[in-house]
């Protein structure tokens, strides 16, 4: 008698092994199908990638015919990649003259037998040229390099294994994470010790990655497309991949069970008058009959990147509706005030609601009720991850390569060159002009000697970064110059430049965007300026926030390393009235706003706190104004950093907020 094996709590019955089987059964169908070329593992543990690299190795060696225990070519991308990397190698050659060098084709150009495996273990913080790279080949038919005098054309084979956070989704372009067809949240994986960390292989899977395999033509029947598209019908503006790759999947799973026992099939003893299993069953098709894939097919698909769970058995990748601010409870609170009188300019304002809000609403650090957190295990947790950036991640930075290190920096003055790099035209051309006489005479053409040559004085490009967020609005009678002189010092004395961004402030173009402008140190005269400024109406800490993400984004990959140092200096008492969507229209809502501001500004903040984790601090000056006086400390929370300026009782762990009641 079997007895059959313990289920866990999120798997469903026809998965066996729960969170191994459903990798495992990932891995094999990327190695087995090339239009499922690209893994995306969320929330793997980073101990645990080097195991689960290997196995997809060795599964691609042997869908490749490598001989047993050669594992498949890898390629490993991260923050500090550059385009040489990718698509040229130095190749060492004999010839007439002597040993010489010369350029081939680079890894991800394929020039191996078979096809590689490109590993990315934080995919947040892979370089442009990575995500570039990941976007021109995961997909695609066929590429064209053209690089340094090599011109190659090849069928991109690779596999591309990425990590990610599930937070750090919403940091990454749409049109990256379209790319990966195949997505599994893994937080709580436990590979296996011994020579199968993911589980013993199927026989079946096994003779299916065989490259002398005859591979089955497989149709998708109307009812199984139908099933994919109401899975996905309710996701706008997302682009017919997802509903692809579910169909993909699907037919992936239908091969695997062309060559085997199909997952979950029940091992029950056979009877005694059932047919031998070298007979071939009446209902059985033809060997040259197309396998259909089902519906049930699709179901599994769908079970497999737990976008359909024995807990949501009908799930969806949800829409997040617009936040509405929490009611308060009615249990020991007093009646309603009667309202006061209002002048003539508050009925003026109240007919703009991000400046003027209907009714009172408290605010805090608590979540809004009636928005479910979302599913740990969600395949698409871009979709509910909150405000993104508004700027293109896959354009490259001025100046990427490192060979033009010595033309970075503003010119203070020219010297005599010692090499051909940033040579200053016309101060050789004067240079050469007062020896034009002598060399060739007036009327020749003008000679320039090597000592004529001149090149351009740089200063040292800063490696430190300070950037400021100036909330206007919580200043009142709030002097901020003692609590940001020491963070100003700072930037002094290391040289580093300033990042100056502006919230809130009178006179504004357009009072519902923050404004931003850079300075090279903390002797600009804006800064000054932009520090005696005095308050405006709306409060765009959202849309400050951003900003600055934005800048410090760019800065960190604006060169191979990076900058050594950023400080982020966030001077706000945690009130924002106006959204992030609004910002970026801008133009207001109708409806009222509520607390939709304070949410997008914790929001940008925690996509901050993945930027530069090793090299980016945060601070949060806490001017101390009530009611609100908790609003700063969840605001520093969610950076990930600390708070500074005036505090008191009611900023003590566990003090409650002090509420305001309009009327």
């Amino acid at each position: 008698m079997r007895t059959p094996a313990r289920t866990t709590w999120d798997q469903a019955p026809e998965e066996p092994d729960g969170a191994l089987r459903r990798l495992l059964t990932v891995l094999v169908s990327a190695a087995l199908d090339p239009s499922l070329a690209g893994v995306l593992l969320f929330d793997l543990p980073p101990e645990h990638v080097p195991v689960v690299t290997r196995v997809f190795a060795h599964l691609l060696g042997r869908s490749s015919g490598h001989p047993p225990g050669r594992p498949a070519p890898r390629t490993v991308l991260d923050a500090a990649t550059v385009e040489e990397d990718l698509w040229i190698r130095p190749r060492v050659r004999r010839g007439a003259e002597g040993i010489g060098f010369t350029f081939g084709p680079g890894p991800l150009a394929e020039p191996d037998d078979g096809p590689r495996l490109v590993v990315v273990p934080d995919l947040a913080r892979l370089s442009v040229p990575g995500l570039r790279a990941a976007v021109q080949l995961l997909g695609s038919d066929t590429a064209v390099l053209e690089h340094s005098g090599i011109r190659h054309h090849w069928r991109p084979r690779a596999r591309w294994l990425a990590c990610c956070r599930s937070e750090d989704a919403a940091l990454l372009s749409p049109h990256l994470l379209d790319r990966f067809a195949l997505r599994l949240a893994t937080p709580d994986l436990c590979p296996r010790p011994g020579p199968d960390p993911l589980g013993p292989l199927p026989a079946g899977w096994a003779t299916a990655l065989a490259p002398d395999t005859p591979r089955p033509r497989l149709t998708l029947t109307d009812e199984a497309a139908s099933v994919v598209l109401d899975l996905l019908d309710e996701q706008e503006g997302v682009g017919g991949r997802r509903a692809l790759a579910l169909a993909r999947i699907a037919r992936s799973l239908a091969r695997l069970d062309g060559h085997g026992e199909p997952e979950g099939a029940r091992a029950d003893a056979p009877h005694a008058d059932a047919p031998r299993p070298d007979a071939p069953r009446p209902d059985a098709p033809r060997p040259d009959a197309p396998l259909p894939v089902t519906p049930a097919h699709v179901d599994r698909a769908a079970r497999l990147i737990r976008l359909r769970t024995p807990h949501r058995p009908e799930a969806r990748p949800e829409h997040v509706p617009d936040r509405a601010a929490p009611e308060p409870p009615d249990a020991g609170r007093p009646g309603p005030r009667p309202k006061r009188p209002r002048g003539a300019e508050q009925e003026a304002d109240a007919g703009v609601p991000v400046h003027g809000p209907d009714t009172a609403q408290p605010l805090g650090p608590a979540e809004a009720p009636g928005v479910p957190p979302p599913a740990p295990d969600l395949p698409y947790p871009e979709d509910v991850a909150g405000p993104g950036h508004g700027e293109a991640t896959l354009r490259l930075p001025a100046r990427r390569d490192a060979a033009a290190r010595a033309s970075r920096g503003p010119v203070i003055g020219v010297r005599r060159a010692r090499d051909l790099w940033d040579l200053a035209p016309v101060r050789t051309a004067m240079e050469a002009a007062k020896y034009r006489a002598v060399r060739g005479g007036a009327e020749g053409p003008l000679v320039i000697a090597p000592p004529d040559l001149r090149g351009y004085v740089r200063a040292p490009e800063p490696v430190r970064m300070l950037t400021v967020v100036l909330d206007h609005t919580c200043r009142g009678g709030w002097d901020w110059y003692p609590a940001l002189e020491p963070f100003l010092r700072w930037a002094y004395v290391t040289r580093a430049s300033v990042h100056v961004v502006e919230v809130g402030g009178e006179g504004e173009p357009d009072e519902l965007r923050a404004r931003a402008f850079t300075a090279r140190s903390t002797r600009d005269p804006r800064i000054a300026a932009a520090l005696a400024r005095r308050p405006g109406r709306a409060t765009p800490l959202a849309h400050g926030l951003d900003l600055a993400g934005q800048a410090l984004r760019r800065a960190f990959r604006h060169h191979s390393a990076g900058l050594v140092e950023a400080l982020l200096v966030v001077a706000t008492d945690g009130r924002g009235n106006v959204p992030l969507s609004v910002s970026r229209s801008g133009r207001p809502g109708n409806g009222p706003v509520r607390r939709t501001g304070v949410d997008d500004a914790v929001a940008v903040a925690a996509h901050i706190r993945a930027l530069g984790r090793s090299r980016l601090r945060t601070v949060v000056v806490d001017p101390g104004r009530p009611p609100y006086t908790r609003l700063p400390a969840a605001l520093a929370e969610a950076l990930g950093g600390g708070v500074a300026g005036p505090a008191g009782d009611a900023d003590a762990p566990g003090a409650p907020d002090r509420q305001a009641s309009h009327g």
